[in-house]
């Protein structure tokens, strides 16, 4: 793709990010039991003896958006998606946010491709998952500074202002094809054990630092809507391994590209009289065919593995920098050539060589308390606490109602060192299934940072028959 440094320099300006998913996060729709594929890319163990003869999954969008999506609506969420493979970046960059409160970014986005599992013989399922994942973490700027970029400088409302800034940004995303194994290696009438395991090969990744630190100042120019903004003091450096150009497949299987293998491991125990109805071998006459476990427990390993970069270039930069409308739009449409020009040095090697991937650890209790009602715990927990690129500590606790073909779950996240509380809405109507996980901030008049995920997704199915 062309200029794909634009999302990471322009992310800076929004305080957010685009995107590299370390680990699935669609709260509520993880914890379904009905979740098939969505929930095996929270622990692969989950498809083991699964109610689905087989399913498939056509598409699931998943983007951090802020309320500003509502105000540029045609080029919102659903261009938001396209951001890792994008050329013309800047109006869909305006409706991203962190899910992380300042001075932190944390953003990411995927698009879940074509995606199939298959029931073998009621113990055994196996499921191949094609996804495009990309991850921003870093410091943000400035709200003020964001609020320029997202409302553009002659906005009435933006009041000029003038402070410092010093943040860094590293952005990683790739592309993977993962095939996954679930195993019921126990099935008794109080208590089941599945155990499961994902191999991924990761294949188009790329890999962008960005750090810079200057002084600022939004001026008023010409009445209440003309503004500048002036940037003073500025030292900054960027690196990339190879720059994207228009999205293909055969770019992507390129070995200028960067590639490796990732892991997940997983096992689920539930405790409870055995399942009744479709697909199990009841003792007992009900057809209903609701989970009957009154607590399931699972634990899993998730983004073992590394990936292996190409030699790449990096630049530095300093001194002033202005900017009215015009050219603010011009840096965001190239800020790749736009920096680089502007650099003191020509373009020098970077080898980043091998990165670990950011190991998370995911622990899961769940309790049914009456049919089709359940409360669930997720406490995802980074493991790489030092790399660069990572997903942050968090606890979901969702209450939720599951049938067959309807769910409606309400999940409370709990995110970061300084313990952000968002409160979501999660939907599953027949094939369709779509949420968010910070409604607040979703529907806030306050186009700020903070921003809350949203997902839409369309998957077919059949039920395995009761044997």
């Amino acid at each position: 793709m062309k200029n794909y440094f634009l999302r990471l320099a322009l992310t800076g300006l929004v305080g957010s990010g685009s995107l590299t998913v370390l680990a699935q996060y669609q709260p509520g729709l993880v914890s379904s039991n009905y979740g098939g594929i969505h929930r095996m890319l929270q622990n692969p163990s989950s498809i083991a003896g699964s109610r689905y003869k087989f399913q498939v999954i056509a598409f699931t969008g998943t983007s951090s958006v802020n309320s500003l999506y509502t105000k540029y609506v045609s080029k919102g969420f659903f261009q938001s998606l396209q951001l890792p493979y994008s050329q013309s970046l800047s109006l869909p960059l305006r409706t991203l946010g962190s899910i992380t409160n300042a001075p932190k970014t944390t953003s990411y986005s995927e698009i879940l491709g074509p995606s199939v599992l298959l029931n073998i013989d009621g113990n055994q399922t196996i499921a191949l998952h094609t996804r495009l994942k990309s991850f921003l973490y870093g410091s943000s700027l400035p709200e003020n500074l964001t609020e320029a970029y997202r409302n553009r400088l002659f906005y009435k409302n933006l009041q000029p202002s003038s402070g410092s800034f010093d943040f860094n940004l590293a952005h990683n995303s790739y592309s993977e094809i993962g095939l996954t194994y679930g195993l019921q290696v126990f099935d008794g009438q109080w208590h089941r054990l599945n155990i499961g395991a994902t191999v991924r090969r990761l294949v188009g990744a790329q890999l962008t630092y960005f750090n810079a630190q200057g002084n600022y100042a939004i001026r008023q120019t010409n009445g209440d809507t003309e503004k500048t903004l002036d940037i003073t003091n500025l030292d900054y450096g960027l690196s990339q391994t190879t720059p994207r150009k228009d999205f293909s497949l055969g770019s992507v299987f390129s070995s200028a590209y960067g590639s490796g293998w990732g892991f997940d491991l997983g096992a689920t125990y539930e405790i409870g009289r055995r399942t009744t109805g479709r697909g199990y071998n009841s003792e007992t006459p009900m057809k209903d065919p609701r989970p009957a476990y009154w607590l399931r427990l699972s634990a899993a390993l998730m983004n073992g593995g590394s990936i292996t970069y190409p030699a790449g270039q990096s630049v530095t930069g300093s001194g002033p920098l202005t900017f009215q409308q015009e050219e603010l739009e011009k840096f965001g449409d190239a800020p790749t050539d736009y920096l680089t020009t502007k650099a003191d040095t020509k373009p020098q090697t970077y080898n980043p060589g091998k990165v670990a991937l950011s190991r998370m650890l995911h622990l899961e209790a769940d309790m049914r308390l009456v049919p089709s009602f359940y409360v669930n715990g997720l406490l995802m927990k980074n493991l790489s606490s030092a790399a660069l690129v990572q997903m942050p500590d968090m606890l979901i606790i969702t209450p939720r109602f599951e049938d067959e073909d309807v769910e409606f779950g309400l999940p409370i996240s709990i995110i970061g060192p300084d313990s952000r509380v968002a409160v979501g809405m999660s939907t599953r109507l027949g094939p369709i299934t779509l949420g968010f996980s910070d409604m607040g901030r979703l529907f806030s008049k306050k186009g700020d940072n903070r921003s809350s995920l949203a997902w839409i997704g369309l998957s077919v199915w059949k039920w395995r028959q009761k044997e």
